[in-house]
């Protein structure tokens, strides 16, 4: 009974604490969506956002093959940096290519300050010679941030980063 009675206040005194974030939906936004392309029927490209500044954004139990054509939309905050992981990767319907394949991935973060009203979408490019992803502005078409390239397996190993590219290994952000 005692513990009950300590409990009770300070369970009281915790709660101010535990506000949440104000609706981004009630304030000036831009949304972010992912994209894919349907390369052959056995395997898609996708590109997606992972984390909003530092907050991931996919599903706990994160299962592609049931979000194939399924692009995700979330809200980013406008007039404000925002730092968003994205990750661009070749996904196979054919478990024998899952299994013994080259994935072709280019993850990294972008960072930009998103304009009130503004669409943005994910989009890039992957290949054996090198895999990229980066944000657009869906008006424009002109990329935001940096753009992410990483060299593949099948790469000379010669690689040439020009102005505003960021070449980094597969996986690293």
């Amino acid at each position: 009974m005692r513990l009950a009675a300590l409990s009770i206040p300070l369970l009281i005194l915790a709660l101010p604490g535990c506000q949440s974030a104000p609706d981004l939906a009630t304030l000036p936004h831009a949304t972010i969506a992912g994209t894919h392309v349907d390369v052959d029927g056995d395997r898609f490209d996708t590109f997606r956002v992972v984390a909003i500044d530092g907050r991931d954004v996919l599903p706990v139990t994160d299962q592609p093959v049931k979000l194939i054509g399924h692009d995700a939309t979330n809200l980013l905050a406008a007039g404000q940096g925002a730092r968003i992981e994205v990750e661009g990767f070749a996904f196979f319907n054919g478990t024998g290519h899952r299994m013994f394949f080259d994935p072709m991935r280019a993850q990294g973060v972008v960072e930009f300050v998103p304009a009130a009203g503004a669409t943005y979408s994910v989009h890039g490019t992957v290949a054996p010679e090198a895999s990229s992803v980066w944000i657009e502005d869906d008006a424009t078409h002109a990329p935001v941030g940096r753009k992410i390239v990483v060299p593949g397996r099948a790469a000379s190993g010669a690689a040439g980063a020009s102005s505003g590219v960021q070449t980094m290994r597969s996986g690293g952000a």
